[in-house]
């Protein structure tokens, strides 16, 4: 139960640096952390407040796919959601006077590119950890076992197509793009592969 626990904490601690980083480089974040930005700028609050209420939102799309309401997995929800958005919005005030602001295109390229695959490994490694989720990820899990047949792929595909919709309404009413780019599309398209790979270079063994 411990080394699960270690591995949770710093999985989320990875997880919040790798979004905050492909934040900062302006390349593109993953599609629930752009989601977040073009929240957080049309309703004109915080990164971390546009988080937890888009959380909150999937949270109760939840319950409402799986036709039921589990307490214990809705205050798991809340206990990684809620340290994770604002832990991303300080890491990214903290890094608005980093190097990665002045840096050239090429630098902030490879950092978008190895925040994108940090995400990717911090998924994988809460995942394997097993104690709390992400009510973004609980989505997929819902979707995938009780809609898609088992399909993760399918799945996935069809849990980005909200925080992708957000995008495309936040461009809609402000007139700008936000955290689309190479990032958001490295994302779609890699972010399963690393987490399957992640599991099985890494996570042979279950934890205890």
């Amino acid at each position: 139960m411990k080394s699960r626990l270690y591995l949770l904490v710093f999985s989320l601690l990875l997880n919040a640096l790798g979004n905050a980083v492909a934040i900062t480089t302006n390349l593109g974040a993953n599609p629930w952390t752009a989601a977040g930005q073009g929240l957080a700028a049309t309703f004109d609050i915080s990164l971390g407040t546009a988080l937890v209420s888009f959380g909150v939102f999937v949270l109760l799309l939840n319950s409402l796919l799986a036709r039921e309401i589990n307490f214990r997995r809705i205050i798991g929800n809340f206990l990684f959601m809620f340290p994770f958005s604002y832990l991303v919005d300080w890491i990214v005030t903290c890094l608005n006077d980093s190097f990665l602001l002045t840096s050239n295109l090429y630098v902030k390229l490879i950092f978008n590119l190895l925040a994108i695959t940090t995400i990717a490994i911090a998924v994988a490694m809460y995942q394997q950890a097993n104690l709390i989720l992400h009510p973004n990820d609980e989505l997929m899990f819902t979707l995938r076992f009780k809609y898609t047949h088992g399909n993760a792929t399918k799945a996935q595909l069809i849990a980005y197509m909200l925080p992708l919709s957000i995008l495309v309404l936040a461009f809609y009413i402000n007139d700008q793009w936000f955290g689309v780019g190479i990032g958001l599309v490295g994302s779609l398209f890699l972010q399963g592969p690393i987490v399957d790979l992640t599991h099985k270079i890494f996570f042979i063994k279950k934890l205890k």
